[in-house]
């Protein structure tokens, strides 16, 4: 019976703070106001239940009878569940990505821009199980972090999401630990890009493993969501962690599970975020160690000399143990890997040549399994032959000293001169096509072979046919956007010294688009673009509005109208300089026009901040007779 009364008391308080939190409370979607009615109608139906047993005057003749011991065990159940669905509820307005989680099972055009797996049977044996050891070691010297870094390619993924796996679902009895949060970040989507999403995420991921935290972090303020990784860490993590703990050590013979945090491919984050965050992670592990007791974080990234120093500089050195994935000690593994991709090769001369040149670098392995895999076995064996002797002694001889990009250098080369052989550099073919590939990867966002040719105003055909020869580094997205499979390629266009004829001068290509943009803008905008007969109606009561502007504003003109200003700031101002007249023409002959254009995108609230990034870009040109616009971006003068 006092069991019975001291879940009353709980049941009850759970009740009043659940009415006293939605007070005022309004549900985005009618499934989170479906979710918490369904919640408070059975805390009140169940603790009605148990009111009506303790009133019960044989309450304590029958409680240990298995009939009345079942109705209060079932009530319990109900509720319980009834928590836990709220709970989750509740911890969505954290707003985690689910692409970011190991577990969320990618599909189609997603599993084409992420590829996912496990390490191959036989490979990263030695690394594995140095992870692993460090991971279930939980006494107080282990490092709160293992920070694994290695060059592109290096197949840095690979091992944390092999890690994710075997924390989440092959852990053995023996286990102190088990995963407790993860992100894998990736620049092909929105979510998985930002900063800002890894801590809400990965916090998220927790309050579903650990009830203790999740009964403290209840209690935090979600509006940190959006605020920076220092705010988040402290007010999402480390403070309801460490309020969590007298509830998570409450019994000293049965100590809790410790949680591992997998954090990976920190370089995929937008601009310099990945590395920030890092900073930001390790400094703020670096003195809030014992407020974070029973949690240890993996992470990896791209190599970061600023933070090999900065993590020197700590005190408490002995928290933090850097990894280098050394290419000599990948080549088994990648011969491996090959053997089970390519085991027609296998015992060749050339496949042992071939694993040579791969220089330790994943990357090179898997392009060279899809570069060959759209060609029959008697074309492979041709083009391998090619490969290997392309790659002369000097490239053979570099890898010895460390230069692993040689090798995949030119493998990118080798793709690239097959996909051009037709033309001569000499030759317009040759540029255009050239042209293409570069738009493919300076336009402000991953857009259609379609769009990229009418940017260029060229065949959609010429550029359908380039995408289909680089099918090894690019590729078509489900909804037509080509991607790169990794960005070493695109770092490899992007540097001159690398890529010789096919360097792409970004600066001077963003003039290109930024030319073409205002030629589709000045050909393509007029006056009532949508042909709206009256404006007496309402966009928003206009039912054939939205196909009018499809069809009226074809995809490359409202490209032009959302981007022109990101490539305009993008690119180098010359003296004398026709972009600053093409800017100059918009602004006194079609900026109202293209003002009701974003109107009708329902993209209105971008116009001033594209106008002021326009306003510095000719402020830093020093072009001051061409535009001027005031500083708030309301005024214009051009002229």
């Amino acid at each position: 019976m006092d069991t019975v009364k001291r879940r009353l008391n709980s049941t009850r308080g759970q009740l009043e703070t659940v009415e006293k939190e939605l007070g005022g409370w309004t549900p985005k979607t009618a499934q989170e106001g479906q979710c918490v009615d369904w919640f408070k109608f059975t805390l009140k139906e169940e603790l009605d239940k148990l009111i009506r047993l303790s009133e019960e005057w044989l309450i304590r003749k029958v409680a240990d009878h298995e009939d009345e011991k079942g109705r209060i065990t079932e009530i319990f159940e109900r509720i319980n569940e009834a928590r836990v669905q709220f709970e989750k509820l509740f911890f969505n307005g954290l707003t985690p990505s689910r692409i970011a989680d190991h577990k969320f099972h990618l599909e189609s055009e997603e599993e084409r821009r992420v590829r996912r797996e496990v390490c191959t049977p036989g490979t990263r044996v030695r690394i594995l199980d140095d992870i692993i050891t460090w991971a279930k070691n939980t006494s107080p010297g282990s490092p709160t972090v293992y920070w694994l870094f290695g060059q592109a390619g290096s197949g840095k993924s690979t091992i944390a999401y092999s890690v994710a796996r075997r924390f989440e679902f092959a852990g053995d009895p023996n286990d102190t630990i088990i995963l407790g949060g993860n992100f894998f970040c990736s620049r092909q989507f929105e979510e998985t890009r930002l900063s800002k999403c890894i801590i809400r995420t990965v916090v998220h991921h927790l309050a579903l493993k650990c009830r203790a935290f999740a009964d403290q972090l209840s209690d935090a303020d979600f509006e940190t969501v959006d605020q920076n990784v220092r705010a988040q860490l402290e007010d999402l993590l480390i403070a309801p962690w460490q309020a969590s703990k007298p509830d998570r050590c409450s019994d000293p013979l049965n100590p809790p599970p410790h949680y591992l945090i997998v954090i990976d491919a920190l370089d995929e984050i937008d601009g310099t975020g990945g590395s920030e965050f890092l900073r930001v992670l390790l400094e703020v592990l670096d003195t809030n160690e014992k407020r974070l007791q029973g949690l240890k974080f993996f992470v990896t990234s791209r190599p970061d000399p600023n933070l090999v120093g900065l993590v020197d500089s700590f005190t408490s050195k002995q928290l933090y143990r850097l990894q280098h994935i050394l290419p000599e000690e990948a080549q088994n593994d990648i011969r491996t890997y090959l053997t089970a991709e390519l085991p027609h090769f296998a015992g060749c001369e050339e496949f042992g040549n071939l694993v040579a040149l791969t220089a330790g670098l994943f990357i090179y392995a898997a392009t060279v399994v899809k570069y060959l895999a759209k060609y029959e076995p008697s074309e492979q064996q041709s083009i391998l032959t090619t490969l290997l002797a392309s790659s002369s002694s000097s490239n053979l001889q570099s890898l010895s000293t460390g230069e692993a990009f040689t090798s995949l250098d030119t493998l990118y080369s080798q793709i690239l001169d097959r996909a051009f052989r037709d033309f001569s550099p000499k030759e317009n073919g040759w540029e255009v096509r050239r042209s293409i590939l570069h738009t493919f990867l300076c336009t402000a966002e991953r857009t259609s072979t379609s769009v990229v040719a009418d940017l260029l105003f060229i065949s959609d055909d010429v550029a359908e046919k380039l995408l289909s020869n680089l099918h090894a580094v690019l590729y078509c997205g489900e909804h037509g956007q080509v991607l790169t499979y990794h960005k070493s390629f695109s770092d490899f266009i992007l540097d001159q010294g690398r890529s010789g004829n096919f360097w792409c001068n970004q600066a001077m290509h963003h003039r290109v688009l930024a030319n073409a943009s205002f030629r589709w803008m000045k050909d393509g905008l007029r006056f009532n673009i949508a042909n709206i007969p009256s404006s007496f109606v309402l966009d928003v009561d206009d039912l054939i509005l939205q196909d009018t502007v499809e069809k009226n504003i074809p995809p490359v003109l409202n490209y032009s109208c959302r981007n022109w200003s990101y490539h305009v700031s993008s690119a180098p101002s010359i003296n004398p300089d026709g972009l600053h007249d093409g800017l100059s023409d918009f602004l006194q002959l079609h900026a109202l026009f293209w003002i009701e254009a974003m109107n009708l995108l329902r993209l209105r609230g971008l116009c001033g901040s594209m106008l002021r990034t326009a306003y510095d870009w000719v402020i830093s040109s020093q072009v001051m007779n061409a535009v001027a616009v005031s500083p708030d971006g309301k005024q214009i003068v051009s002229g």
